[in-house]
Formats: C-alpha cells, sequence, structure tokens
C-alpha cells in the first residue's frame, strides 16, 4: 500500500521577508525593555536614540529654579575646550568682559549696581547684539545718573558660558522707580561660534534631539500651572499678572529668552520686558 504524504508548503520569499521583519522587531522591543529595566531610561535614549524628554524629579526642577538666581557671577564660564577659532576684537580681554560697572548711590536721587557685559568677538552678528545690549542696558544707566529726586534703584548682572562651541549669554536687570512697580528685564544672546550664526530655541531643541511637540506642550504645561496658581491668588484679592497658556507668546518660534547649561535647557518668560512687573516663568528641560 502506497501512501501519499501531502506536499509541503512552499513559503514565499516575501512571507518569509515579513516573519523576518516581525521576529527582529520583537528581538529589538524586547532589548529596549531589558535595557531601560537595567540601565535606565538615559542609557537607553544615547544607545537607541529615542527622542523623548527626561522627567525631572520634582526635588532636581525645584534645585535648578533656586539655583537660577546664583548663576549671576558677572563673568564668563568656558565648560570644555574651543574647537575653533574666534577672533577677537581685543585679543588681551577674554571672549566676554564688563564693558560698563557702577555702584554709585546718591540718596533720594539714585542707587546704582550695575554690570554690563560686552562680548569681544569680532563678528557682525556680535557686533549687533553689543549695541542692542549697550541700548537696553548702558543707556538706561546713564540716564538715571542725570536724574535727581527719582529714586531710581537699578542693578544689571550677568552671565556667559561657552558649552560644546556655543556662546551663550544672560543678562537680568531689575530697575525700581518711586513708588512704581518693579521691573524685571531678562535678555539672553546664543552664538554657534564654529558656524557664525545665531542660535534659536528650534536649532537649540533639533541640536539635543528633543521632540519640539513635547517640548512644546511642556512649555504649555509649565505655563498652565503658573495661571493657575496666578487665579488662585486673584481670587484672594492679590493683583496679579494674568497669562493666557494657549497664548501665540508661547509658540516655541516666538521663544527668543533661552540658553543651555550642563544639557540643561532654560527657557524664560520674563513679562517685565514688556510691562511694569518682576513676574516671569522659567521652563526647565
Amino acid at each position: 500500500m502506497n501512501v501519499t504524504l501531502p506536499k509541503k508548503e512552499k513559503i514565499s520569499k516575501r512571507r518569509l521577508a515579513i516573519y523576518i521583519i516581525i521576529i527582529a522587531i520583537c528581538v529589538i522591543a524586547i532589548i529596549v525593555a531589558v535595557c531601560i529595566q537595567i540601565l535606565g531610561n538615559d542609557f537607553t535614549n544615547k544607545i537607541f536614540g529615542v527622542n523623548k524628554l527626561k522627567a525631572k524629579t520634582e526635588e532636581e526642577e525645584q534645585l535648578l529654579r533656586n539655583n537660577f538666581d546664583n548663576i549671576f557671577s558677572n563673568g564668563l564660564q568656558i565648560q570644555d575646550e574651543l574647537t575653533t577659532d574666534i577672533t577677537k576684537i581685543d585679543n588681551n580681554s577674554d571672549y566676554v568682559i564688563t564693558n560698563y560697572s557702577n555702584n554709585e548711590k546718591v540718596i533720594g536721587s539714585y542707587e546704582l549696581n550695575v554690570n554690563i557685559p560686552y562680548i569681544n568677538i569680532d563678528n557682525d552678528i556680535i557686533k549687533q547684539y553689543n549695541e542692542e545690549i549697550k541700548s537696553i542696558f548702558t543707556e538706561k544707566a546713564q540716564s538715571i545718573l542725570e536724574t535727581k529726586n527719582q529714586n531710581y534703584i537699578y542693578s544689571v548682572e550677568y552671565q556667559a558660558y561657552i558649552e560644546n562651541n556655543i556662546l551663550s549669554l544672560i543678562i537680568r536687570s531689575n530697575l525700581k522707580q518711586g513708588a512704581n512697580a518693579q521691573q524685571l528685564v531678562i535678555q539672553t544672546y546664543n552664538f554657534d561660534l564654529i558656524n557664525k550664526k545665531e542660535i534659536t530655541l528650534n536649532d537649540e531643541i533639533e541640536t539635543l534631539g528633543l521632540d519640539k511637540e513635547e517640548v512644546q506642550k511642556q512649555i504649555r504645561n509649565e505655563v498652565k500651572k503658573e495661571q493657575e496658581k496666578a487665579e488662585d491668588l486673584s481670587e484672594l484679592g492679590y493683583d496679579i499678572y494674568r497669562r493666557d497658556s494657549e497664548s501665540d507668546y508661547y509658540l516655541i518660534d516666538n521663544s527668543n529668552i533661552f540658553f543651555l547649561h550642563e544639557q540643561n535647557l532654560y527657557i524664560i518668560y520674563p513679562y517685565g520686558n514688556n510691562a511694569l512687573t518682576t513676574e516671569m516663568d522659567l521652563v526647565i528641560i
């Protein structure tokens, strides 16, 4: 008796390729899951290029916020060795120097404590930065010196960093005149020393490998928290600065006050730049 066995079904190359792809995806998923469990998210993100924001603990974020007030030393910190040639205007001075300093005090008229920086780099964009710094901060200090019996209190401080061949300069001023509300002004300047160009927040986000939508979401969430706090205070009868977290003002494309330090991205919304207030929102990523 002859028994005829059924013919084995031949697997097509296309189906075989699909099987291999599915198995490879499963293997990668298992490896990623194991790495996250053993090595943590940060290491895994670097190895596999996972584009994800690192969630800071409340303690880490609060520490960075508290330290923000302490970063201003009126000087320059170079974190790592420069890999590009930079043409200075004055070869005998550092890349960022204090160009104007005044600690004069006249009772009843004014009290100054200003240290205003100058970027000592020969470049047309840097030249515009220096002109803007002079216009906003130096000329204000000089105009106060010409007043009498106005009771001005004016301070300016700054901090500069060079990290990964990026120059970041942060300038903060506080102005109080008589019974008027105090005004906080913050300006930042970010310059690519290799490509000789201005750095935008979009550029920084791309360089860090962050997802723009996630960053935008975090900005709006942080501002919304502050908005809710302000509304609670308003109900208690306090004067507040009103925010609208859905405003285009908070779009990344419209956000130009920021800097990077030790891989922490600081995005600042200083409302005193356009109003008499010390209110500001600080988003740290």
